[in-house]
């Protein structure tokens, strides 16, 4: 801190002396003849120790520091002057206008030592000043206790947390906040901790004035008394209450469809995982449905999302309306649902609750003032019989739903190993797919991705399309699976990478502006050994700078060796790539990946856009996610935006890019560059 320094006389021989007197202690010197010069100095400059001669033309120096006091309270005022004048000073000393009172002539070494002293003095009421702003303006509740636990002081903010004034604070022991939620063991826990380290920390439920139980963070720490001994303690809580609201919400979302509120393929699997566990031990049987709405999409795109959603939530009560308490109803993406029958003894224990659910869907839906009929198609796999993991039940469940489905629909099949149709028709395709690529029959899309705000393109995503000589289109959801289990996906990866570079870089060299091309990686692809080398080589070849390239990882995929995928991205990271986690909430969402993982871009899955701007919950959502990748110093960009309804409120929650129909559809990269022009 600079010391600053004034000092006043109306004699400049004085004022000089006492100059070259103290100047050789580095402090900032100023000076005035008089009284009314002083004021204005005092006025125009931060003084922190004022020294003045007593006996002065128009204003004496006890009249000067009268008003010092009253104006400039935390300035050290010192008077020197001679022994005479003392008796015309006291009453002022008394008074406390003046902190000192020094005779002429003067020791130097003495009037050294009470000018330093007088700035130590003003340092320390500084320092006193600041600690008691920060401890009274902090948005953390702070408590003081001796060391018996008595309560010695708190602040405003534990008052706003607690609902507890000082007054009925003091003299009571923190035994006034607990909640009946914490154990007693936990605080025996705590003490122990207090008592060995001198330090405690984590999370702990406490309790209102008005009973209300709240989560906090808190920190208390041991102050030693002038034994060494542990005298005082100090402890520093925050209300974190709305922090685990969002992330209880986040984690919600991330084991429950956000339409149906039905839990999602993760938690489904999770649960049949435990389930299988249970049948094991207890040498039972459980079942996998797998439940097909039979002509929803006709139904969806005849009369529009909308109507699909409400219908989809509709066919979600009634199936869940229909299946016993301890069964489980997933929704796992479109009009495809699961349920898991755990403790199933007798295969008509099955029959009679897959009748019920057909029957359920016989009965016609009313959604918005129209009748709707739709059917199920269900197919049913048993453990042990049909498989003995969740992959295999599924796989099974799933085959035979294709068999009730080509039989006619509206109707339930239990798998059987002849079962044989739908995996010959993969067996086709996927020896087609082994062509595909030869016979330039895969075609790169692109979807553009906007800059929320400016409106201006930034980016692009690559989305691969098959064009079959025989079948047509094909669109990735029924042909990448089949690439992903046969391990062409390697190849067709490698392939879509350097061709989306080289068109990105051919885009460049024209001058279509700085954006970013975005390839997904898949599962596969992430876990090949030489993904980095791939990377490389796609970059060197094209000469697309690395900045200009964003690969996107779906985040289930890093659940996976995450060690391992830490590792690897912090490499492409460092190469000076993007990485995107796409299709964020649909996964496992654990918020500790993000921290770990060098992630720049946050995509918002459309599964929360969706219900965009109506959807109060997909609004506080989706607020939570771009205010979290914000705060983690992420872009956040929102796919499936395709009303400007979503658009606009996308632009007010300060999201960043936004991607989908309504900004344009994926196109053939000659159909792009029309949208790169003017």
């Amino acid at each position: 801190m600079q010391r600053n320094l004034l000092l006043v006389d109306d004699e400049t021989n004085i004022q000089s002396a006492m100059r070259r007197t103290l100047k050789r202690d580095g402090y900032t010197i100023y000076c005035a003849d008089n009284g009314s010069d002083a004021l204005k100095m005092l006025l125009n400059h931060k003084i922190h120790v004022i020294v003045s001669d007593q006996r002065m033309p128009g204003m004496t120096g006890s009249e000067l520091f009268g008003e010092v006091s009253q104006r400039f309270p935390e300035t050290i005022r010192i008077v020197l002057s001679g022994y005479a004048d003392f008796s015309a000073v006291s009453d002022a000393i008394n008074r406390g206008a003046i902190y000192k009172f020094l005779t002429k002539p003067w020791d130097d070494s003495l009037l050294r030592g009470h000018v330093l002293e007088a700035f130590q003095r003003y340092e320390l009421s500084w320092r006193n000043r600041q600690l008691t702003e920060i401890f009274n303006s902090t948005m953390e509740g702070i408590m003081i206790t001796d060391q018996a636990g008595i309560i010695q002081a708190v602040n405003p903010a534990f008052t706003a947390i607690t609902g507890y004034s000082k007054k009925e604070a003091l003299g009571r022991t923190p035994r006034l906040l607990r909640s009946r939620k914490e154990a007693p063991e936990r605080y025996h826990e705590m003490w122990q901790n207090l008592s060995a380290q001198g330090l405690w920390q984590g999370e702990l439920w406490n309790r209102r004035k008005n009973g209300e139980d709240y989560p906090q963070w808190m920190s208390i720490s041991a102050l030693p008394n002038d034994e060494g001994e542990q005298g005082q303690y100090v402890a520093l809580f925050i209300d974190i209450s709305e922090q685990k609201e969002r992330e209880a919400c986040i984690e919600y979302q991330a084991y429950h469809d956000a339409l149906t509120a039905l839990p999602n393929r993760r938690l489904f699997q999770d649960r049949l995982e435990q389930a299988l566990v249970q049948a094991e031990r207890n040498a039972c049987s459980l079942a996998v449905l797998f439940v097909d709405l039979d002509r929803f999409k006709v139904i969806n795109d005849s009369l529009g999302h909308d109507m699909g959603d409400q219908l989809l939530q509709a066919a979600a009560k009634r199936l869940n309306d229909t299946v016993r308490q301890e069964d489980t109803v997933a929704r796992i993406g479109g009009d495809e649902f699961t349920v898991l029958l755990p403790s199933i003894k007798k295969r008509p224990a099955v029959e009679k609750i897959a009748d019920k659910i057909v029957s359920a869907f016989r009965r016609p839906f009313e959604i918005a003032g129209q009748t709707l009929h739709l059917s199920s198609s269900i197919g049913i796999a048993v453990f042990p019989g049909d498989g003995e993991t969740p992959e295999r039940l599924m796989k099974n469940a799933d085959s035979a739903m294709y068999c009730a489905k080509t039989a006619g629909r509206n109707d339930y099949r239990f798998y059987s190993q002849s079962m044989n149709t739908d995996a010959k028709r993969r067996l086709i395709l996927e020896n087609d797919l082994h062509e595909a690529l030869a016979g330039n029959e895969l075609i790169p899309f692109y979807q553009v991705q906007q800059d929320a705000q400016r409106g201006v393109v930034s980016g692009m995503e690559v989305l691969l399309r098959w064009h079959h000589p025989q079948h047509g289109a094909i669109m990735p959801s029924d042909f990448i699976s089949l690439a992903e289990e046969n391990g062409l996906i390697i190849p067709i990866g490698s392939w879509v990478l350097e061709q989306a570079c080289a068109q990105a870089k051919s885009w460049l060299d024209i001058g279509y502006g700085d954006f970013t091309v975005a390839v997904n990686l898949s599962a596969r692809q992430l876990q090949q050994p030489g993904l980095l080398k791939v990377v490389q080589h796609a970059l060197d070849t094209t000469g697309l700078p690395a900045r200009n390239l964003e690969l996107e990882i779906t985040e289930n995929l890093l659940l996976n060796d995450t060690e391992r995928n830490i590792a690897l991205l912090h490499r492409l990271h460092d190469l000076g790539i993007r990485l995107a986690l796409d299709d964020f909430g649909t996964g496992y969402s654990s918020l500790s990946y993000l921290k770990k993982f060098p992630f720049d871009v946050l995509k918002i899955d459309q599964s929360f856009v969706r219900g965009l701007p109506d959807n109060q919950d997909d609004v506080a959502l989706v607020d939570a996610i771009i205010t979290m990748g914000h705060k983690l110093g992420m872009k956040v960009i929102a796919e499936g935006v395709e009303t400007s309804g979503q658009l606009t409120l996308l632009r007010r929650l300060a999201c960043d890019l936004v991607q989908g129909y309504f900004i344009s559809l994926p196109l053939p990269a000659m159909e792009v560059e029309k949208l790169f022009k003017p």
